[in-house]
Order: structure tokens, then sequence, then C-alpha cells
């Protein structure tokens, strides 16, 4: 035993039991260089639901060391379940007797992990004042706000901590996070992955940022963006599809062909490296999917340029990958307890979450589920379209069967024949059934809320308890199971014919082989869709579920839709258990993670709180911009609220004469379409005569759009939206941000209505504690479009006189920046916006 544990800490050992009353216990053992533990910390007694406060705690070299009362040390299978996520974790597993006499080694003790830690002197020999950085970087500026964000994410790294850094606009974040990344991950050979929500900030990164790194610093590291499979071309079904045509349109044939012709050229096979955009039904056809891939059994799998992607992340020292693509990550290795190897993403432990105020949004999303009679329509068509009944899987494969069996297997293919034929009426079974069930359920679940279902206008119902006591919704269940054990049935039917396929020669088999993958993808997708169904009627207290029904277009007519849908009502356990608890170090960043200067949201709504405090550290940067002499907040007082009469009428006028104040020159956002449409429509023409381009959101690209808006000064933008965020737009192009009210979403929506529903039965304040802190990171999001570098100036004008009016106004404002603010009767108001103006022309 002395071999294992010192002598005092088997006494300590052996009081800790005995202070349990001989029940179980859980503690981590710190070993010294000889791999004896000589240390112990109780972190659990008689709890086995501890275990992930546990696996929070260890660190590399570390042993988990259990107890087993009844004398028995053979491991049970939870033990050889903790032990696997120990052992991915390089820590070790003891089981002892109670009496600390007898020692069963699960896992062995690792060598203690020797990490190499960043100085910050290091650091500041590359992004301080006289650095490489400084001296490659024309107009470099002296940031004392990034070196401090710098040194936050360097002591993160060495430190194995969580660190949240709130930067403001201006910090210089990116530099100030990747820095520090590229010196640990050269330091220590180990990969890091930087997570990105929007498609801009990956692109200021990979074209911009790192290049510019890698020039400056002459550090020698790898980069890769890693990209979803779905963005890649997959040569096989590239080569099922050019085999038989008749798949396609007539109009399609040539896209076919030109992707047949890039495939040759292209280096990395991905959509974007494309000069055309295909349409989506030809691309679907052919790319890359999870389901209808046969990995190393491919012919293709050596020049696959989707592996080859993978390759080139596993050699990379930085990936920069989206929020989306690290929770497939996250959610497949929590789904397999695989933290050691490759799963969507070669496998890491450092991360830093750029954009992190989008984290409970975007797991929301990811975590959620659909089923339509467009997700039946898809992945039936596969199989045996109801139009074209002679193209799918399911007649291809026909074909192919009787081009490679001979006469001698006769008696096969007549099996297989009768099989397939059964398939296929299976399958068109279940396609009218589900369009017919879905739309019935439609007319149904309206007709229950007394509703007339209408082109244009939604029906949507979140299921509580005074809906699914209804005799309609006992209905609805019981068809909606139904159809779900159908769905099943055929999903596991073509299990049924992958497995006589088996029996194959091998010339038939390797001939059916690529079809095969494409059949079991097709089995997985339904057993998901049955899933969905059950989960939509399972009443699942973590789950909010609803409903929607409309009338739309069906291909070319028209029919009702019907969408169920249900999505996690708290994601907090889920990233904090497969993420935060996982992972060696994380960066939580952005320029808007805090309320009132504190991350109390954040934390709460990501699971931060469950954590250990003292491995969680907290960084508020204030913007290097001078506010005070940049800016100018703007509130007219005497316009009636969101709601009240004449509330449009006055933003309407508001805006027109704040416009030809600033001369254009005008972001106007609003949080619903409906407002901008009506409020474009009625100043578009009398701001076109007077010379201004007058641009709206949905005409055009966001790319687009910001470059027309750029290059002409009058220019007014009326948007939503994606254009409160992630848009820069310095200079004198933008001097005026107009914000129509305060981003309060829409309280019916059933996620909000069901977590508001949710903190108030715990005794909480949905409205203070989740609806405004919400709408505060997006208003700062709206107002940090203004001020994008020193020389700016400007004002946002408020049109939403509550920011005043109410009690929870004064969290917007102190949310804010030190800016001026101008709180008086409109006609003051736009007298002090034209002085505004003058002053700085």
């Amino acid at each position: 035993m002395d071999e294992f544990l010192s002598q005092p800490v088997q006494e300590q050992l052996r009081q800790e039991i005995q202070d349990a009353d001989g029940n179980e216990v859980f503690c981590i053992g710190h070993t010294d260089d000889d791999q004896v533990v000589i240390d112990l910390e109780v972190l659990a007694r008689g709890n086995r639901d501890a275990v992930p406060a546990i696996l929070q705690s260890c660190r590399p070299g570390d042993v988990v060391i259990h107890n087993h009362p009844s004398g028995h040390l053979e491991p049970s299978e939870p033990d050889l379940a903790i032990a696997g996520s120990l052992g991915s974790l390089a820590v070790g597993f003891y089981i002892v007797d109670n009496r600390v006499e007898q020692l069963y080694r699960v896992v062995e003790v690792f060598e203690p992990v020797q990490t190499s830690t960043v100085e910050h002197q290091q650091v500041t020999e590359l992004l301080g004042a006289g650095g490489l950085i400084s001296q490659n970087l024309p107009g470099f500026e002296d940031r004392p706000e990034q070196l401090r964000m710098a040194f936050a994410v360097t002591d993160a790294l060495n430190h194995h901590r969580i660190a949240l850094i709130e930067a403001g606009t201006g910090t210089g974040k990116s530099l100030a996070y990747l820095v520090p990344a590229i010196l640990w991950s050269l330091a220590n050979r180990e990969r890091l992955v930087v997570s990105t929500n929007t498609i801009n900030l990956q692109e200021q990164l990979i074209r911009k940022d790192l290049p510019f790194l890698l020039r400056a610093t002459g550090l020698d590291f790898q980069v890769v963006l890693v990209k979803g499979r779905s963005n890649y071309l997959c040569k096989r079904r590239l080569d099922s599809a050019t085999a038989e045509p008749g798949l396609f349109d007539s109009e399609h044939i040539g896209e076919l062909n030109a992707l047949r012709e890039w495939a040759e050229q292209t280096g990395d096979g991905s959509r974007e490296d494309l000069s055309f955009l295909p349409h989506k039904m030809v691309w679907e056809e052919v790319c890359c999917e999870a389901d209808q891939c046969s990995r190393s059994q491919c012919p293709h799998f050596g020049s696959c340029f989707f592996h080859q992607a993978r390759r080139q992340a596993a050699r990379a020292d930085i990936l920069v990958v989206n929020h989306a693509l690290l929770l497939a990550d996250l959610s497949l290795r929590s789904q397999t307890d695989n933290y050691s190897a490759l799963a969507v993403l070669p496998p890491f432990s450092r991360l830093i979450i750029d954009e992190a105020h989008h984290l409970e949004e975007v797991a929301t999303r990811y975590f959620s589920t659909q089923v339509t009679r467009f997700a039946f329509a898809r992945t039936l068509n596969r199989l045996r379209p109801a139009r074209k009944p002679q193209r799918g899987l399911l007649p291809r494969l026909l074909a192919q069967l009787d081009r490679s069996l001979d006469d001698s297997q006769d008696g096969l293919y007549r099996d297989l024949l009768e099989q397939v034929d059964a398939l296929a009426m299976q399958c068109q079974e279940l396609s009218d059934r589900a369009i017919a069930d879905l739309e019935q359920v439609g007319i149904d679940l309206a007709g229950a809320l007394e509703n007339e279902i209408r082109a244009g206008e939604e029906i949507r119902q979140r299921l509580v308890p005074t809906f699914t006591e209804r005799d309609v919704w006992q209905e609805t269940v019981g068809v909606l199971r139904s159809l779900a054990r159908t769905t099943a049935e055929l999903g596991e039917s073509l299990l049924g014919l992958l497995k006589n396929l088996r029996k194959l020669p091998d010339d038939a088999a390797e001939a059916t082989r690529s079809l095969g993958t494409d059949l079991a993808g097709i089995s997985l997708r339904l057993q998901i869709m049955a899933q969905n169904l059950q989960a939509f009627t399972s009443n699942d207290p973590g789950f909010c579920v609803w409903f929607e029904i409309t009338r739309g277009r069906i291909g070319r007519g028209e029919g009702i839709i019907t969408r169920l849908c249900t999505a996690p009502l708290v994601v907090a356990p889920l990233l904090r258990e497969t993420l935060l608890e996982r992972m060696q170090t994380v960066v939580l960043t952005s320029a808007t993670l805090t309320v009132a200067e504190r991350f109390d949201y954040l934390r709460q709504r990501t699971g931060l709180n469950e954590l250990e405090p003292s491995r969680v550290s907290e960084l508020l940067l204030a913007s290097p911009f001078d506010f005070r002499q940049q800016a100018l907040l703007a509130v007219p007082t005497d316009i009636p609220e969101p709601g009240k009469p004449g509330f449009a009428e006055a933003v309407r006028d508001l805006t027109e004469e704040a416009l030809l104040a600033a001369d254009g020159r005008s972001f106007v956002l609003f949080t619903a379409y409906s407002m901008l449409r009506r409020i474009h429509a009625e100043l578009a023409t009398s701001l076109t005569a007077r010379g201004f381009q007058v641009l709206k959101q949905g005409e055009s690209t966001r790319h687009s759009l910001l470059q027309k808006f750029n290059q002409d000064p009058t220019s007014i933008l009326f948007a939503t939206d994606s254009f409160w965020e992630g848009v820069d737009v310095p200079g004198r192009s933008l001097e005026q941000v107009i914000i129509a009210r305060l981003p309060f979403r829409v309280p019916t929506e059933p996620v909000l209505e069901a977590r508001a529903e949710a903190i108030a039965n715990s005794g909480g304040d949905p409205f203070m504690e989740y609806t405004v802190p919400q709408a505060v990171i997006r208003f700062r999001q709206g107002f940090g479009r203004l001020i994008r570098q020193k020389t700016d100036r400007g004002i946002v004008l408020i049109l939403d006189s509550r920011v005043v009016r109410r009690g929870y106004g004064r969290l917007f404002l102190h949310s804010l920046p030190d800016v001026p603010v101008a709180t008086m009767p409109r006609a003051e108001l736009m007298q002090k916006l034209s002085d505004f103006f003058g002053s700085g022309l």
C-alpha cells in the first residue's frame, strides 16, 4: 500500500471513511515525482452525482480514490464509466476497502504533464509599445487595455482557469487573445481552438489578424479554419450523381458537369472555392454528410476533401471554428465520453470563445428539434421521389443489382427485389401518411385554438397544461406517436435490407457499397425523426415544446405547414458538463458580456455559477475611446411609449428630422420587420427626392448593402437583427445610429415565455433576471455600431422614452460607456442634434 499511498494519506483516508459512517467517499490524490499520493482532498461523500465536480477539479497526474464499503474491489459498471472519463483527462483511479488495506488500480497514475508557462514579458515583447507588432503595424497605438487582456488570457492558460473578459470597442481583443494563445500553443505543443459566432469575425481572424501575426512576429505556427462537413464536395456522391444524371432536372445538369470539372481542379473542395453558387438541391446531392460517409472504406478516402481538411486541422496549432461546430464537437464527445480522440474536431483542452454573449442562444438552437412535412419529403425523396418514382436510391439499387448479379444468383436477386419493392411501398405510404397526418394535426390544433389558418400569418402555441389537458391534444399524441413508430419501422426495414446486402458476392457487394452507405444514412435520419416526434409528445419538463401552423407554398401550389418544435429550457447544465468542466482553459470574451458592469447574467445562463469560484476570473475593460468628446446619447422625453397611440408616427417624424440633421450617414435600427417596412415606406420617397441613398435590409445581401453604404456619404440604412452587431463602419460614413425602440424580444416567443415561467416558478423575477439583461446586451451591441475609432464622432438617438421613464431604463444607461446624455422634449432635442452636427463640420 505504501507504494501507492503515503502513510499520512492512508490515515487521513481511513478517518474520512469513518467520518462518513463507512459509506462511499470520493477523494482526489495529488502525487509526487514517484507517483505516490502525498496529499488528499475529499470532494464528495456517498454521492455519485458529485462526479462532474470531481472531474472539474482533476488535473493530469492526479488520482481519484474511491472506497467500496462491501470490501469487494472489482470495479462496477459506474466505476468503469468514471474510469473512462478520468483516463481521457490523464487522471488515475483507485478503489480501496474501508480499512484502506487493499487497493485496486482501475487506471494507473499518469506521469504529470509538465506545462511550460508563458511569461508576461514574452507577451509584452510582441504586443507592447516598441514590440514586434508595433514595428510592423502602421498606425499602431499603445493600448494598456489590450495588454491587460493579453495578460489575463496568459494567466488563464498558465493556471488552467476560466476567464470572463469584457473588452470594450477599440481594445483590440483579437490580438490580445491570439498572441498569448500562439505563444502557449508553441511552448506546449498543444492545440488551441478559437470559436466565433459570425463569419465576419472568422474572416477577420483568418484573412487579416493571423496572417499579420505570422509576418510580424516571426513565429512559426499553423492555423486552420475548420468548416462543417456540408461545406465540402463528396467525391463518392459526385460519382453516384454523375452516373445517374436522370436524378436532376435538365436545368441542373450544367451545374453538375461544372462541379465535375471543378472537382478535378480545386485545392480544398469547399463550396467557398466555387466561382458560382450551385442550386441548393444540386449541392445537397453531392456534399459531404456525416451519416453518408463510409470513411476508410470509401475509394476516395485518401483524396477526400473533407478528410484532407481534418488531417490539416490535426496538424494545426490554432483552429478557428464557429460556435455551432464547437457545440457539435462537444455534443459528440459527451455522447461517446471521448475527450482524447478525434470527434468533429481533433482533441483539445484550451478554448477561446469570442462573441461569447451568443453562447446560450447558439446552444439552444443546436439542441432544438423541428419536424415538418418538408423534413419527411427531403428524406423519403432520397429513397424514391413521389413525383419521379424511377429515381432515388431504391431504384438505383435495383438497377445496380440487375447489372451485378448473374443468372446463378437469381434466387438472391428475387429476394432482394421483393424486399426493395416492399420498401418502396412502405416509403410511399409513409410519405402520404406524414403529409396527411401533419396537415390534419395542424387543422385540429388550430381548430382547438379557434384560429383560421391563413397565408402570411402564423399560429404559434406553446404546450402548457391548460392545452394538453384537452381531448384534441390526447388525440394528437396518439396520431404522432403512431407516425413515429411507422417512421422508425421504415428505418429498421432499411437496416434489414443492408443486412441482406451482406450476402452479395464480393463484386456485387463492392458495386453496391456506395448505395449502402447512403441507405444507412437515410435509416439514421428516419430514426432521428421518430425520436423527434416522440420528444414532441413526451411532456419532458426540461424542454419547451410548441407548434407553429401556417398556410404557405408547397412545390408549385400551397398547403398547410405544421412545425412541431422542441428546445431545451436551460442549456447551462449542458454547457457546464460538456464544455466548462472538461476544458483545462476557457476564455469567454466579447464587447458585451456584462449588464450594469456585472457578469451575473452570463454566469447564470451558461453554468459558470456552478463552477468552483476560485477557477473563474473576471476582467472588465473599458473602451479606450473618449465617448464624452466623441458621442452624444439623445432621448426625446415627450413622445408616446411603444405600443401606445402615436408611437409609430413619432418614430417616423423624429427619424426624418434626425436624418436631415445628420445629412444622411445613419443606421436606423428596428426590432421588427413590420415597423421597418412601415417607416421605410413612409420616408423613402421623400428622402430619395432630397438626394439621399436609401437602403433597406432585405433588398440585397448584407455585404452588398454595407458596400453601397460606405461608397455614398449620403447613405441611410433601415435595418434590423443582423445589423445590430458585427458591422464595422468607421469614419464619416456613419455618424448617427437611431434605435427605434429598446430591443426586447417578443415576450410570447415560446422559449422566452417558458424560461420566464420557469424563473418565476423558482421564485425569481423573470423580467429583471432574464428579459431586461437580454435586451441590455442587444442594446449595447446597437450602440457599439457608432464609434469604431478614435476619430469617429456621432449621435445615438433612442426613440423609446422608457429608457428614462422606467426604473429598468437605468440598467440600459449604466451599461453604456461614459457618454453625455441629452434627455429633453423633441423640439429642443432636434436643435441639440443640429448643433452637434453643425459643430463637427
